[in-house]
């Protein structure tokens, strides 16, 4: 056995090796030791905190009510005890700042009297770690309700898209023998020809969907100026009722090599969204550009309401609209989706105060030869042309 003095040396080693603050606190709420971590962990030297009550290392507006816990744990049966179990403690350093706490108490009998020895253990980081696991969590959640959405959305459009095949092969044949008419002017020719392309449409579509890959035909090389006045010529009652003013600039007819159905389902849902923006007597323009990085961009501006800032993060997620019942979700994410399988990338600005409206600009890989061909001749469009759009 070693002397008081040796005893008192060694514990007080001891203390100060502990990875947690160590406090020993006397009954009547006294800090009478306390070790070289709480000075690391709250500021305050162990000099300074000697003789204090534990109160200090308390946030203010809970030291009027802490003397009643700690005058409750001496009074009834004192044992070792997580304090404050269920409940998010906080300790409070000397320059005021707070942060979570756990404290653990262990009563120990003195010749002085009752006291406690309080270990207090800073978990700033820990919180933070469940935070961004709860975080996680809410987002994987959410990725998997939106996935089961998907699922269930496939599953009905497969079911559509089969129930109408056949009504749509008795329609085309019936707009052929419409053609055949020999009464039948050049305009109404014109128009049932239109109406032959669009049934065809829907029928690619609904292969589309059935078929578990894309189509086996091979991509082709399509000029987006055709495509983009195809979809003008199909909306054209549409911009007409609504007053919509079309502007065309075509720096070039822009070919590139895919698969026509998906590009110009992107630029119908587009116009088409853009209409519904503007509402009536608005401006719509359409630009095609060649850029020095081997890129042919396509641009669709109006002058509608705008998109506000906060959703044009998630307007591409699927399910989501600012259309209300109006609209499903879906145009958008389909969008971006077609956009992808063409190797493209799909940008959008848009405002809703001022100057308002939107331009989305899709992104797509020119052909090697047209490239090469128009590098020289095509310089490309500065921040300036594109704030004009808008």
């Amino acid at each position: 056995m070693g002397s008081p003095d040796w005893i008192e040396a060694n514990f007080r080693l001891l203390l100060n090796a502990a990875p947690d603050a160590m406090l020993v606190v006397d009954d009547h709420g006294h800090i009478v030791l306390a070790n070289l971590q709480t000075e690391r962990l709250f500021g305050y030297s162990v000099t300074e905190l000697l003789g204090e009550k534990v109160e200090i290392l308390v946030p203010p507006r809970f030291r009027a009510t802490h003397p009643d816990h700690r005058t409750g744990y001496f009074a009834h049966n004192p044992h070792i005890r997580p304090m404050g179990a269920g409940l998010d403690l906080l300790g409070c350093r000397q320059d005021g700042t707070e942060f979570p706490v756990e404290i653990s108490l262990s009563p120990v009998l003195t010749p002085d009297g009752s006291m406690v020895i309080s270990a207090v253990r800073d978990v700033t980081a820990r919180k933070l770690a469940e935070k961004q696991i709860e975080k996680l969590n809410h987002q994987l959640e959410e990725a998997l309700r939106r996935s089961e959405k998907l699922a269930a959305t496939g599953r009905l459009v497969a079911t559509i898209a089969h129930e109408i095949n056949n009504p749509l092969e008795s329609l085309g044949n019936l707009l052929y023998v419409l053609g055949a008419n020999p009464t039948l002017d050049d305009s109404g020719k014109e128009m049932v020809e239109a109406a032959k392309q669009e049934v065809g449409r829907l029928s690619n579509l609904s292969r589309q969907t059935l078929a578990p890959h894309r189509e086996a035909k091979s991509p082709v090389l399509t000029k987006v100026s055709e495509l983009l006045d195809g979809v003008l010529t199909m909306l054209h009652r549409t911009l007409e009722s609504a007053q919509v003013e079309v502007r065309r600039e075509y720096q070039t007819e822009g070919e590139v090599t895919i698969y026509p159905g998906e590009l110009r389902q992107v630029f119908t849902n587009l116009i088409t969204n853009a209409v519904d923006a503007i509402g009536e007597c608005g401006e719509l323009h359409l630009s095609i550009e060649i850029l020095l990085d081997r890129e042919i961009v396509v641009r669709i501006s109006d002058n509608g309401c705008g998109i506000p800032a906060e959703h044009l993060d998630t307007i591409f997620e699927p399910f989501f609209t600012t259309k209300g019942e109006k609209g499903t979700g879906i145009g958008l994410w389909v969008t971006k989706s077609n956009v992808d399988k063409v190797g493209g990338r799909i940008e959008v600005v848009s405002s809703t105060t001022g100057k308002s409206g939107t331009c989305f600009s899709i992104f797509l890989p020119a052909p090697i030869a047209f490239q090469v061909e128009s590098s020289s001749a095509i310089s490309p469009p500065s921040d300036k042309a594109l704030d004009a759009d808008m």
